[in-house]
């Protein structure tokens, strides 16, 4: 059974971070073998990570849990559970014990860090191996003095003081670890966390900020206390793999997330986000640690892609273990559902004018996956496609003009107007993207696309030139519409596509767009493509998918998908059952303005 099949939403979100970061050099890991020690929760993730990313890339790694049974794996050619003792040759060595919370607050702590440092270094000393990557603390530099971000060798007051114990016992560890480098010949790399956003047990955060949290109990915070960078648990990860694969031998590197964070910002953020009851005084919640400089690790080419807010909101979910699909609930300025309410009315018009005028069509793109995976809408979708055979498609244009309600749009009636297919707006209704917000004279309501499916050749050569072209002069049409040069990847043919466009008008660009487009609709080749859509690379179909519809659950009504949807969504998405990653659960669409309206309830 595949990994992804055994790990829930967030165990999945943290193991597919790394395969977000395009920079890596992934293949440096091939058949190497990675030992992963220092048991607990961050440990798991980290294994998860390594043996996803093994089956993703087909590395042929060989990853090695030290001292830590894992209950949702078994030991196989890619994986093994092994003591520190049994250790002889590994190319990589992760300690990540050294985050776990403890409260070095008195000598037995402090002296059981040492004493773990010792032990694993005595170990290491008789294997043979490339590197090791630890994973410090920002608590190492102590309390600074004023609100700076610190860089890593500036190290603040770490005098020896109760409070400063985790300091020095870090100080201690990455002294231990860097000795023992230089005495038996190999490098350590270390990276140091900023406070860790995470839903493990033994992290400060969770024990004193999100257990709290999830057991509706009041927080209190400090009125004062220094910044504190904090970092997401996918970032941390992801700096992993810079460790082993980009960071240089016997150097250090800060790790933290985009923001720094007081405690009474903390605790604004917990009110915003959960609406908890928080308190003010001088014992509340003030985290160890300080804001730290991660411009080091930045300039090899990391970059946090978790916020601090999204992090805490989603670790806070993780440690309730709830099954209920997650997402981002402020989208929109809370108005996601409403959106998606006039959505539904949208496509309960078109199903009344298509069944009316005995017209085929069909729920597409993400609509249609929401159908089939939510029995409607996917829970942060914010648009909705239907899709129709050309023929279908030129008759439904011609029914518009007189079964549209006059609080709906078809904005090819603007002359302002050059998209590709068909969008129906909501009159008096506001939803400027990115895109369309800069037309001032184009509609922006609220919308939905419709989208016809074209035939192509069904000769090979010709349906990947035709699809080509297709796509190209698209993108002439796009960039002459918005007056931006093309951006190809090839210089000479963004030079070409350049000179097209400053030769020939837009009306004949998009003339010859829809002629390549409909090229092959006169011909019998039973096979199609989307020649409309975002899919027009994706390659072609066959026609006979869409040949019949059935109805099936959409949200309060029932509305059509193709019969063989299945096949369907396997082509235009793979396993289509795999939802995107937790992390990225936001709309898709960067909207600029929205004002629904009237039509806020509809």
């Amino acid at each position: 059974m595949p990994l992804k099949n055994k790990l829930n939403q967030y165990e999945l979100d943290t193991a597919l971070a790394v395969l977000r970061d395009k920079r890596l050099p992934l293949s440096g890991l091939q058949q190497k073998t990675v030992a992963v020690s220092g048991g607990g929760d961050l440990h798991r993730a980290i294994v998860y990570s390594l043996l996803h990313l093994n089956e993703e890339k087909q590395l042929n790694m060989k990853v090695v849990s030290v001292g830590e049974r894992i209950p949702t794996l078994y030991e196989d050619d890619d994986f093994a559970v092994k003591e520190l003792a049994e250790l002889e040759s590994v190319d990589f060595f992760i300690e990540s014990g050294f985050l776990r919370y403890t409260d070095a607050d008195d000598t037995d702590g402090f002296s059981s860090c040492i004493d773990r440092a010792m032990r694993v270094t005595s170990a290491l000393a008789q294997v043979k191996l490339q590197r090791v990557i630890l994973l410090s603390s920002s608590a190492v530099y102590g309390t600074p003095d004023s609100e700076m971000s610190l860089s890593e060798n500036e190290y603040a007051d770490a005098s020896y003081a109760l409070d400063n114990l985790s300091a020095i016992a870090l100080q201690c560890v990455e002294n231990i670890f860097a000795g023992a480098a230089h005495m038996h010949g190999f490098a350590v790399t270390t990276l140091r966390s900023a406070m860790l956003i995470a839903p493990f047990d033994k992290l400060e955060l969770t024990e004193k900020y999100l257990k709290p949290l999830t057991e509706d109990k009041k927080l209190t915070f400090a009125p004062h206390g220094r910044k504190t960078t904090f970092v997401y648990i996918n970032d941390l990860l992801t700096a992993l793999y810079y460790g082993m694969l980009l960071c240089s031998d016997n150097e250090v590197y800060n790790v933290g997330g985009e923001g720094d964070y007081s405690p009474l910002m903390l605790a604004a953020v917990t009110e915003e986000l959960f609406g908890a009851d928080v308190s003010i005084a001088d014992d509340g919640l003030r985290p160890h640690g300080c804001a730290v400089n991660c411009d080091k690790l930045k300039k090899l080419g990391w970059t946090p892609l978790v916020n601090a807010k999204d992090g805490i909101l989603i670790a806070k979910n993780a440690l309730e273990g709830s099954d209920k699909v997650f997402m981002f609930s402020d989208s929109y300025d809370g108005k996601l559902k409403a959106v998606q309410h006039t959505l539904l009315g949208f496509l309960k018009e078109v199903d009344r004018i298509c069944r009316k005028h005995h017209i085929k069509y069909f729920l597409g793109g993400g609509t249609l996956l929401g159908a089939v995976r939510h029995k409607g809408f996917i829970p942060w979708d914010d648009d909705a496609d239907v899709m129709m055979l050309r023929e279908d498609y030129e008759h439904f244009l011609t029914v518009l003009p007189y079964e549209l309600p006059n609080y709906i749009t078809n904005q090819n009636t603007e002359e302002a107007n050059h998209f590709a297919f068909t969008k129906l707006r909501l009159n008096d209704t506001i939803l400027s993207t990115e895109f369309s917000a800069r037309f001032e004279n184009l509609h922006n309501g609220v919308f939905l696309d419709v989208l016809a499916q074209d035939k192509t050749s069904n000769k090979r050569f010709s349906q990947k030139l035709h699809m080509k072209m297709t796509a190209q002069l698209r993108w002439l049409v796009l960039n002459k519409w918005r007056g931006t040069p093309m951006n190809a990847n090839n210089r000479f043919v963004s030079f070409v596509g350049d000179v097209i466009k400053a030769i020939f008008p837009l009306k004949v660009l998009e003339k010859m767009q829809n002629r390549m487009m409909t090229r092959y609709n006169k011909k019998d080749t039973g096979v199609l493509y989307d020649s409309m859509g975002r899919n027009v690379e994706r390659g072609a179909y066959p026609e006979e998918w869409l040949k019949e519809a059935v109805y099936t659950d959409f949200e309060d009504t029932k509305l059509p998908i193709p019969k063989e949807w299945d096949k369907y969504l396997s082509y235009l998405y793979g396993d289509y059952m795999d939802m995107i990653p937790v992390s990225e659960r936001h709309v898709s669409h960067e909207i600029v303005r929205i004002d629904l309206g009237r039509f806020i309830d509809y």
